[in-house]
């Protein structure tokens, strides 16, 4: 028997005037799951998060959280809940503490229905959570930029909210705390079985936090997947651009397999026979239909033993690797990680191997 999913978003429709900013965008999340919007800005990521909050009003669409309809928005028919009785806990990118309130004031702001000992209670547990109890009795200002984001993560968490959403909460911070903090974040999420929703435009900020990935353009939702289906199996050109580096290379069909530039690619099936062997089935198309084929850098490995080469016309040291971009004979170029012990100069020839499994048509 298939249950609900305990969030779910259904076309959800928001525009002023002729404007339409999120045009059609459904979800589902499991109890505990954390999704991600993922976009350039202006791409309508914040305002899909604000009309879940039912801070933005929405035009079409249906809304249900842990089975309670939030907003339904239908031919005939207009409801929506109140955001203060949506049961969401919110954490913006500015973390809006109360400067003149303690640390364990700020936690304890939303508790004020709460008995003085239930309240005293969850202000100790939340600053436990977030390795802030010897912090308890200062001011926000006397904390650094990834504590003020962890005291904003516990006052939201404090009431158990049904669902978080935390609006590009760390775009305030420098970029190694960033993905630091958002692995932290995580761990404090999954601990407290909390559903979580964050925008971000930072795909190392979305891949450590969360679950499931959509990554918005022009309002839609163009995938909404694991991180690495979208790494590894985009929908569509835009995604494969956004999501990750690699390089675009051209390909043709031929008895049902592709031939390029880096060799032939087969086309790989999740099942396997009898002896467990994986079995290739034969790309669908007519012979000769031209086609791009994704090329991520982890799928060129470096090895100066290969025959086939490609040369240097650029490299960018990154500590571990550098990132090489190679020329192949026919001009095109794509990327490569190239362990940074080896040290090969712009112009240089390297080995390669292209792992064309992995590729993406």
């Amino acid at each position: 028997m298939a249950t609900d999913p305990y969030f779910s978003v259904q076309n959800l429709l928001v525009g002023y005037g002729d404007t339409i900013v999120v045009n059609g965008l459904s979800l589902t999340l499991q109890r505990g799951e954390i999704g991600c919007f993922l976009g350039y800005s202006g791409c309508g990521k914040t305002t899909a998060l604000r009309a879940i909050a039912g801070l933005e009003p929405s035009r079409g669409g249906t809304i249900y959280l842990n089975n309670h309809r939030l907003t339904d928005k239908t031919v005939g028919h207009s409801f929506a809940v109140v955001p203060a009785k949506r049961g969401m806990g919110m954490v913006f990118q500015d973390y809006a503490l109360f400067g003149h309130l303690s640390v364990a004031k700020n936690i304890a702001f939303g508790l004020n229905k709460w008995s003085a000992a239930d309240k005293k209670s969850r202000v100790k547990e939340m600053l436990s959570l977030v390795e802030l109890t010897e912090h308890a009795d200062k001011r926000p200002s006397e904390l650094s930029g990834g504590q003020q984001q962890r005291v904003a993560l516990a006052r939201a968490l404090a009431p158990k909210p049904e669902l978080l959403l935390l609006d590009e909460p760390f775009s305030n911070l420098d970029v190694v705390l960033r993905e630091s903090l958002a692995m932290n974040v995580r761990d404090i999420l999954k601990r407290t079985n909390t559903t979580a929703i964050l925008v971000t435009h930072d795909q190392n900020e979305a891949f450590a936090l969360a679950d499931k990935v959509g990554v918005m353009d022009k309002g839609k939702l163009v995938q909404w997947a694991r991180p690495s289906d979208l790494y590894h199996k985009p929908v569509s050109p835009f995604v494969a651009e956004f999501v990750g580096e690699g390089a675009m290379i051209n390909g043709i069909i031929k008895d049902g397999h592709v031939e390029t530039a880096l060799g032939d690619i087969y086309r790989r099936m999740e099942v396997s026979d009898e002896a467990g062997s994986p079995k290739y089935c034969e790309y669908d198309y007519p012979n000769g239909t031209k086609i791009k084929v994704l090329v991520r850098p982890d799928d060129i490995i470096h090895d100066d033993e290969s025959s086939q080469t490609a040369l240097v016309i650029g490299r960018v040291f990154r500590g571990a690797n550098y990132l090489y971009r190679l020329q192949l004979d026919d001009g095109q170029t794509l990327l490569s990680l190239v362990a940074s012990h080896h040290n090969h100069e712009v112009g240089s020839h390297i080995g390669i191997v292209p792992l064309l499994e992995h590729v993406v048509v």
